[in-house]
């Protein structure tokens, strides 16, 4: 006589699984609207509002599929947190209104807990991007790829305007990967 099979829960069977596919189809989404976002600044200097609507409408979808494991108060709170910060900074104009409102969606889905990682992502492929860009700056100011150290920058080019959704977009994939290993 062979041990009976544990009883199973309502939980551990297709229900369980619509939810886990359900949580995983909103991270992949919010990677791919994150990709699109990128893509158009990188391609305009613009993102539309409609991909931080998206990142938006998609969270509770998540927050719901995911069980209620989810801390989503102190990710309203850390992006209310955000939103009025860079409101402030986009007065000042230090950065781009769109910018804003993209880093604010990207942190309600980071939460308190990938906030500060994915600030650091944020800022690190921030500071690479400008350095990318500075390089190709002084590449197209000098007759010669030798001659780049030697090529003086336009004063002007310091306030270029830079697609910022891009590493605003690495930091949202490094979420979107730990939000996928976690579910």
């Amino acid at each position: 006589m062979g041990a009976a099979a544990p009883k199973r829960l309502l939980l551990d069977g297709p229900i369980m699984d619509l939810s886990l596919a359900t949580a995983q189809f909103t991270i992949l989404a919010f990677a791919g609207l994150l990709i699109m976002a990128a893509a158009s600044d990188c391609r305009n200097l613009t993102v539309p509002n409609r991909f931080s609507l998206a990142l938006l409408a998609l969270y509770p979808s998540f927050v719901i599929a995911s069980g209620g494991a989810i801390d989503w108060l102190g990710g309203l709170i850390y992006a209310g947190i955000v939103f009025l910060a860079g409101f402030a900074f986009f007065a000042l104009r230090w950065c781009g209104g769109a910018d804003v409102k993209l880093f604010a969606a990207v942190t309600l889905w980071a939460g308190p807990s990938l906030f500060v990682p994915m600030l650091f992502y944020t800022a690190m492929t921030g500071g690479l991007l400008a350095v990318a860009l500075w390089i190709r700056h002084k590449l197209m100011r000098a007759a010669t790829p030798a001659a780049i150290f030697y090529a003086t920058s336009d004063p002007a080019f310091s306030k270029q305007p830079m697609p910022y959704a891009v590493a605003i977009a690495a930091g949202g994939m490094y979420v979107a990967l730990q939000l996928l290993m976690g579910v």
